[in-house]
């Protein structure tokens, strides 16, 4: 199966058995099954349906996105106490504040940590040669504190988007 797209794997929430596939570049190009593989042969047979009527039909199709472009490099800007905070997290982890992060990071969207060895149950890009069951957590305590952790980024920034809201307005305000 080759698809030259990245493709979002998804299991059913509640513990269904059904597995969901789309391909994001392309409009209305999904499929579902009972097994991943099964997902993925189904959304490989919808891309080629939908590139074959594109081409009968002269419409022009986006060009299939390499995941290698990106870098993996990013600058991030943050608040002194959190990165105070991230860094005795880290710490306390034992592994490098880059790794505590990306670990973090990735904890939140659902991909396996190479260091921590865990997977999320959730969305995911995933590679559509040699595809094997991915393992899915089914222990529930373990979801519930992936769910904290996310809440928890989640109150932070709306917490920090509400002291820079507030700090513009006190600026404003000085200024006049």
């Amino acid at each position: 199966m080759n698809i030259p797209y990245p493709v979002t794997l998804v299991r059913g929430e509640n513990d269904e058995v059904e597995w969901s596939a789309t391909i994001e570049a392309l409009p209305n190009c999904h499929g579902r099954g009972a097994t991943p593989a099964e997902a993925l042969a189904r959304v490989a047979a919808a891309m080629e349906a939908l590139l074959d009527a594109a081409r009968e039909e002269g419409r022009e199709m986006p060009d299939p996105k390499s995941q290698q472009s990106y870098s993996g490099r990013l600058l991030l800007r943050m608040p002194q106490s959190l990165h105070a905070d991230l860094a005795r997290a880290a710490e306390r982890e034992r592994v490098s504040l880059n790794q505590f992060i990306s670990d973090a990071l990735s904890g939140a969207l659902g991909w396996r940590s190479a260091t921590r060895g865990s997977l999320r149950r959730g969305t995911r890009a995933v590679p559509t040669e040699g595809l094997d069951e991915p393992e899915l957590l089914q222990d529930s305590e373990r979801r519930g504190r992936t769910r904290f952790a996310t809440a928890i980024f989640f109150a932070n920034f709306v917490i920090v988007a509400l002291v820079a809201v507030v700090a513009i307005v006190v600026l404003v305000v000085a200024l006049r």
